[in-house]
Order: C-alpha cells, then structure tokens, then sequence
C-alpha cells in the first residue's frame, strides 16, 4: 500500500490518518501539522524521507519568478537537505493552472463578476497568475502582500507594483519568518484595526485558504471571499463569522470519491500517470486535457450570488434641523441661529459627500445581494429652490461619478434633488451610470399603504356587480405632479369617483380629458381648491407641499376618511392629527428592504431596515440587474408604477409598518379611529335626518 505524508507548518489541529482510494487502489494518507515549529519541521520530513512514496507540503511561500529574480524562500534549501530519496509535492503549478481555469469558466458563464468589485488580495505573490487575470478586470485592486509576510501597515495597488516591492525586499521575504495569521503579538494587536479597514474597503477578498487557518474570521464579517480550497472546518468558521459567501475552487481527480489538498492532488495525479518525481505545469496540463473534469467555482452559500450589486442614493436634509443628523455635523448644532443660517446656506453649496452604505441587502426569490452607497448634499428644501438648476445638475453628476468609481451602477435622487430642474433628465443625460427619480414606487407604496390603511378601516364597500370597483370618492391634491399623476391613473379604475385638484387649471383640464379617456365609466371632478370637496371623501391623497392647491385644514374632513401624505414636510402635524381621532392621516408608504440583516449606516429618520420608496426603488432595480433610468421627468407612467410594486413582491420588499405624524399606528388605534368615525358618521346621519 502506497503511503502519502501530507504535512502542513500550520496547524496541528487537522492532524490525522486514514485510508484512500485511487481507483481500485488504497493509499494510506496522513496529516501532520507541526505549528510552525521549524525544528519539528525537519526532524519529520528527514524520519519520513524513504519511507513512504510521497511528501506532500503546504504553507510554503510559492516560487515566484520576477523580470530579474525568482524569489525562493529559504524554507526549501531546509527542505533540499532533510528530502533526499521520496518525491516532493507543494501543488503550487495544480494551484495556480486549476484556479485559473475555475475562475475564467465562472466569470464567462456570470457567476462571478469583478467589473464592479474592489478586490482584496491577502497576497498577489502566492497568486501571481489569478492577480494577473483579475487585475484588469476589477474596479480596483489592492494588495496585502507586505502585511502578510512582514507585518507592515502597507498595500499595493498593482502586481507591478508587488513585483517591484518583491524585487527590492527579496532577501527579507526569502528569509521572513513563517507564522501563524492571527494577532498573538502585541504589534498584531495594533494593528488588527488598520486590517479590519482594509478589509471594509473591499468586495471581493481572494486568499489561498491555508492563509486563513488561524486567522480572526470575524473581520470578515460580511464580505465574500475567493478561496483555492475550502475544507469543511473552514467553511463552518466562516459561516459561524458571519461571511456572506465563499466561492472556491474543489481540486478534482478521476477515480477518487472526494477532494485533497492541491499538493496532495499532485501526488496522485503523479500516481496516475506512473511518475516517481515533482510534476511541472506541462505534466498537469497533458494530464488535464485527457481527464474529462468539468471544472467549475464552488460556492458556500449557492444562493448568495455574486458580489453585490451597488447603487447610490442622494440623501438631504429636510429641515434645518435634519442639517444636523450627520455625525459631523452635530458638533454645530448649538451655535446660535444666526450662525445656523449661515451653514445651511454654506452647506447648500457644497458638493455632495459619501455619507455610509446599506449592506445585507438580499433578494428572497434570487439570493442576489445588492449595497447602496449613500451621499449627502447638505441644502435644505428652502436652499435646494433658491438653486440654480444648473448647480444642482453638477452636485449630482459629481455624486454619480464618484460611485462610479466605487462600483455604482445606478443612482437614486431623494426629496427635493428630483424636484430641481426637469426632474433628473439632464442628470441622467450627464451621468456615466443611470439616474431615477424613485417615483414609480414612491407611488406604489402611496397606493399600498392607502389600500392597507381603507382595509382596515373597512368603511368603503364595492360596487354592486363590480368586485374591483371602490363605491366611494377619492382626491389626489397635485394630481398633475409626478407622484400624484401616477396615482391618479391607478385610482382610476379602482374608484367609481375621483376629484384632482392642482394650482394649473389649463393642466387639470387637459388630464382629466386623460382620466375620462382612459376610465369612462369614473367621474371625474377637477379644483383648484380641494377644501370644497373634503367632506365628500373617502380617500385623500396629498401628493404636494402643503400650500399648493390652495389651504386644506381637517375640520371639514369626512369623518372615516382616509389621508396619504406624500409630501414632505408632511402637511400635517401632530397635533393637527390628534384633533380628528374620526380620521385616520397616514405618510406615504415606506420600505422595508429584502434582506435578514439589512444594516443602513446612516441617519435618514426612519427605523432598521426602513427606507423611503424612492431608494427602495433604487436597490430594487439593482437587486433585479435592470441599470436603467427607470423614471424620469414628472410624468411617471402608471404601467411602470405597477412593474416596480411587482418587481418589490418578487424580491420580498414590503410595506413598512403604518406611520402617521405621531409615529406607528397600531391595529388598536386603527380598530379605535374606526369606531369614532361610525359614532361621528351616525350623528352625522341623525343631524340629517
């Protein structure tokens, strides 16, 4: 029986001994780890040689050969002398032809994509080759090769760069010390935070497995990794750390039931073909071409997906007092007022800045993950309207090229930045990625949440006859705005009479020839003043500030109506909601965001993973691939209103909870705002009678 020793400078952990098969053949295959004790090191090696057929080595620094030098660790001159009659085996030439094959085959068939990832080698010198191919096709590359091997506070940017830096400390890498990645020194310790860093910076981490054997897997919290190899111990540390997916390649060979390390892999590939000596990359790659093995990446998580998707997000403050939401701003927020004035009309010309990301966003009907990155512009709504368009325009095209560059592919515009100029158009037209306003859903959400909201007011009925027909009246107020015109055209069919109102009448006219056009059978009403038809309503959707379409107070609102504020600042407040417990005065629909552990950065005023229904719409685009300008300019058709509320049913986007100016509004209070409602519309009806 032919016998394998498998020894590693790495952990003694995985030590053990079993048999193999190879064919119909049995090998007896053992593990050694010696914890980089270098002295035990060779007393096993120099007690193994000539007595068993192979010695298979892992943790040795790859030979790499540079433009003057080939740089060769002095760990092999030890192994020259101990080695003397048995073939010995490193896998490195198996390592690099076999992840190169996976890796090209995976990013052919779209599995992994490096186009949009910031790529993380824990060491470019042990992947010379998989750098080389990865390099030009990755959003950025950065190297860890100097804290690797010497503990040094420093990344390269390029393999040129690495190759100079290799050439310059080639005799301290060939002579440095072999050691455990973990952080067991005090200098370790100090430097764990400057790791974690580089390690927040990155997408992508691609790393020989074997690096990770002992390292603190919780920094990698979060990220995907490309391993060479994966064991099963492995895989469940990383699961435990919280990793969100490992691709890596699963060496593979003909004639045995599962798969071995690459060195070991060597050793029976060099069995099969009937060699007693080293095998170089030719002797691989005759064997390779007559085995039929369909390489292919192996993934830990199969349904995780590629590296996730990136969109940006435009972020402002709403008021004054949002100024001071950002953690470096909130210094400032107790100097006097006049002082404050003079920031926010400062902070209104500034150029927008990278604010924080969301992660952990995950599709639940494909896996795939997407990331937003979030910027802030620091005007208020009053300082974003005295802008010239032309300002606003180069703030967002600015924001666009920075994510460009950090794997954006498109960008969301929130509040007021939709509102400048011709509502994203010409930002879109100047972007190098695709610009949306979020309308569509903005939209749908308004829509979701009002037919939650009347559901469980449960006063409206249908029309006999027709199931699908609302026996009440509904009022959209900036019916000719963006969002309300695209609510208008869904109430539409759903109600038997609706009210738009707006301050241009020439454009109420001509919509409401749209509406009759479009819904014959609905009676249509248009104002300029929507108070005169409060008290008529079952539904009222404010889709406008609160001054346009002339004042609206609640005293003359239909007691059970329904209220969707869209606008912001919201038109009522609390105090104002609390005066009519008979009326329920819900905000427009927020988000929640697909995903068990959806984290936002940032301070945007809402809760966990809540957003509003404009970056909703952003990430969903993202989630689903779809890098277009979804909805531009004010006028939102309805068709893709109802494609983006599916496009959030697929990938498991849901309505948040209902909020009203005081905050969540419960089941109970919903139950109890039903119940003074009956009591206020059967007086009402006794009045009459």
């Amino acid at each position: 029986m032919k016998h394998i020793l498998s020894i590693s400078l790495g952990t003694s952990r995985t030590s053990s001994s079993e048999i193999i098969r190879l064919n119909k053949s049995e090998i007896r295959l053992t593990h050694l780890g010696v914890d980089f004790d270098i002295g035990l090191f060779e007393s096993v090696l120099k007690s193994h040689d000539g007595k068993c057929d192979a010695i298979c080595i892992a943790y040795i620094p790859q030979t790499v050969i540079l433009r003057k030098k080939t740089l060769n660790h002095s760990i092999y001159e030890l192994i020259d002398r101990a080695v003397k009659e048995t073939p010995v085996f490193f896998g490195h030439n198996l390592r690099s032809i076999y992840m190169n094959w996976t890796v090209r085959r995976a990013m052919e068939s779209g599995i992994i994509k490096f186009e949009t990832a910031n790529v993380l080698f824990s060491t470019g010198l042990a992947l010379h080759d998989l750098a080389k191919l990865i390099e030009p096709i990755a959003l950025t590359t950065r190297y860890l090769d100097a804290w690797t091997y010497l503990r040094l506070p420093l990344t390269l940017k390029r393999m040129a760069d690495i190759e100079t830096y290799a050439g310059r400390l080639a005799n301290v890498l060939q002579n440095h010390a072999l050691r455990h990645q973990s952080f067991n020194t005090l200098r370790d310790r100090l430097l764990r935070d400057w790791v974690h860093t580089q390690f927040k910076k990155a997408d992508l981490i691609v790393s020989p497995s074997i690096i990770l054997e002992d390292f603190d897997c919780n920094l990698l919290k979060g990220k995907i990794l490309l391993l060479d190899s994966l064991s099963p111990a492995m895989g469940e540390r990383l699961k435990k750390a919280g990793i969100q997916n490992v691709f890596y390649a699963k060496p593979e060979i003909e004639g045995t039931d599962r798969s071995f390390s690459y060195s070991v892999t060597e050793a029976l590939i060099a069995f099969k073909r009937g060699q007693e000596n080293s095998l170089s990359q030719e002797d691989i790659l005759d064997f390779y071409s007559s085995e039929d093995i369909n390489a292919t990446i192996h993934q830990l998580d199969p349904t995780a997906g590629e590296v996730p998707r990136k969109f940006a997000f435009v972020i402002h403050p709403l008021s004054q007092r949002d100024l001071f939401r950002p953690v470096f701003l909130r210094p400032f927020m107790r100097l006097p007022k006049p002082m404050i004035n003079g920031m926010e009309h400062a902070l209104a010309q500034s150029p927008g800045v990278f604010y924080g990301r969301i992660t952990g966003i995950r599709s639940e009907s494909t896996g795939v993950f997407a990331e937003g990155l979030i910027y802030f512009v620091g005007a208020t709504p009053r300082e974003m309207m005295k802008a010239k368009p032309e300002a606003v325009y180069r703030r967002m095209v600015g924001v666009a090229e920075h994510s460009a560059k950090l794997g954006a592919k498109i960008m969301g515009l929130g509040a007021f930045t939709k509102i400048v100029g011709d509502a994203g158009v010409t930002i879109a037209a100047r972007s190098p990625i695709a610009v949306t306003t979020g309308n569509s859903l903005s939209a749908a959400a308004t829509l979701w949440a009002a037919k939650e909201a009347c559901l469980k007011m449960d006063l409206l009925k249908m029309v006999p006859g027709r199931k699908l027909i609302v026996d009440g009246t509904v009022m959209i107020i900036g019916a000719t705005g963006s969002i309300g015109k695209a609510c208008t055209s869904v109430l539409g069919a759903n109600f038997n009479s609706i009210i738009i109102a707006a301050i241009n009448a020439p454009r109420l006219m001509a919509f409401q020839n749209e509406l009759r056009e479009m819904y014959p059978d609905c009676k249509v009403q248009i104002t300029t003043q929507p108070e005169r038809f409060a008290s008529q309503c079952d539904l009222i959707v404010i889709s406008t500030s609160a001054t346009e379409g002339g004042a609206f107070k609640l005293d003359n609102v239909k007691p059970g109506c329904v209220i969707c504020d869209v606008s912001r600042p919201l038109t009522f407040t609390a105090q104002e909601a609390m005066s009519r417990p008979d009326v329920l005065i819900i905000e427009s629909g927020e988000i929640e965001l697909p995903g068990k552990d959806v984290k936002v950065s940032v301070d945007m005023g809402l809760e966990k993973s809540i957003v509003y229904a404009c970056l909703a719409e952003t990430a969903l685009l993202a989630l689903e691939g779809r890098y277009e300008s979804f909805t531009l300019s004010r006028n939102i058709n309805y068709k893709k209103v109802k494609e983006i509320y599916k496009m959030a049913r697929k990938h498991g986007a849901r309505l948040a909870e209902i909020r009203s100016p005081n905050g969540i509004i419960t089941d109970q209070e919903i139950e109890l705002c039903r119940e003074h409602a009956l009591r206020a519309l059967q007086t009402q009806r006794d009045n009459d009678g």
